[in-house]
C-alpha cells in the first residue's frame, strides 16, 4: 500500500492532486482520504477567494457539461460543419447524465431550421466521425469528448452509458485519446479487502464488551511467611521480591 504524503496534498491544485492519485495508484479508499484531506485545506482559502472576488456558484437549473480539451481539438480538425456543430450543440442541451440522448432528428430539423434530408446526413457523419454513437440501439455523444455528470456522482442505469459511449478509433485509427482510467484487478482487490478488514473491525469493535466486569476482591488468608502479606487468589509463582 502506497504511502501518503498530506503536506505535499495541502499545495496541489485539483489538477496535480488528480495525477498524484493517478500516477500512485491509490486505492479508493486512500483516494478518498487524500480528497477528504484536500478539501478540509483548501475550503477556508477558497472561501476567502470568493469574498474577495465576488465569485458566485454556477446559476441553479443551468446545464454544464466536461469538456476534454485534446479530444475536442481533435472533432475540431475533422473539418465540422456549422450545421454539425449545431447540432452537436443542440445534442449536448438535451442529453442525459452519461451521455445518452432521445431526440427525433425530425425536431432537430423544426428547432434548428435544417432541411430532413441534410439531417439524415449530419448524423451519418457524426456517426462515422464517431461523435455520435450508435449503440444498442440507443444514441450517445461520444463520452471521450464530452460528459454530462461524472461516472461516480450519476445513477447507476446510467453509468453503463458512459462506457458505452467511449470510442477512441475512426476507420480503425486511433483518434480521440482515451480520458478515463481504471483500477487494475489488484486495485480493485486491494480496496476489496480494505472494505473487508475494516467490516470485520467494526464487527469486533460491536462484540466487545465495553466494559469488562471488575475482579472479585481476593481474600485475606492471613498468613505471614518473611514479613510479607500475601492474598489468596493471587499468583506468587511470577512474583519476586527485591535482592537484600
Amino acid at each position: 500500500m502506497q504511502n501518503i504524503n498530506f503536506k505535499i496534498i495541502e499545495r496541489m491544485t485539483p489538477e496535480q492532486l488528480q495525477d498524484y492519485i493517478d500516477k500512485n495508484h491509490f486505492s479508493d479508499t486512500q483516494a478518498l482520504k487524500i480528497y477528504q484531506h484536500h478539501n478540509k485545506n483548501h475550503k477556508n482559502e477558497m472561501r476567502y477567494i470568493a469574498r474577495r472576488e465576488g465569485i458566485r456558484s454556477i446559476a441553479k437549473g443551468t446545464d454544464y457539461v466536461h469538456m476534454f480539451t485534446k479530444n475536442f481539438e481533435q472533432l475540431a480538425n475533422m473539418d465540422i460543419s456549422s450545421n454539425e456543430l449545431k447540432v452537436i450543440a443542440k445534442i449536448l442541451n438535451k442529453m442525459e447524465f452519461g451521455n445518452c440522448f432521445h431526440v427525433s432528428q425530425a425536431k432537430l430539423c423544426k428547432e434548428l431550421n435544417i432541411k430532413k434530408s441534410n439531417m439524415s446526413i449530419i448524423f451519418k457523419k457524426l456517426k462515422s466521425k464517431a461523435i455520435i454513437i450508435d449503440k444498442d440501439g440507443d444514441l450517445f455523444m461520444n463520452s471521450n469528448i464530452f460528459l454530462k455528470g461524472q461516472y461516480h456522482t450519476i445513477n447507476e442505469k446510467q453509468r453503463p452509458n458512459v462506457q458505452k459511449a467511449q470510442v477512441f478509433n475512426v476507420d480503425d485509427n486511433p483518434v480521440f485519446q482515451n480520458v478515463y482510467s481504471y483500477h487494475s484487478e489488484n486495485d480493485i482487490n486491494e480496496s476489496q479487502s480494505e472494505k473487508d478488514n475494516l467490516s470485520s473491525q467494526d464487527q469486533a469493535e460491536s462484540t466487545t464488551p465495553v466494559l469488562n466486569p471488575p475482579p472479585e476482591i481476593p481474600k485475606d488468608k492471613g498468613n505471614e511467611e518473611n514479613n510479607v502479606f500475601y492474598m489468596e487468589g493471587w499468583d506468587l509463582s511470577d512474583f519476586q521480591l527485591p535482592s537484600a
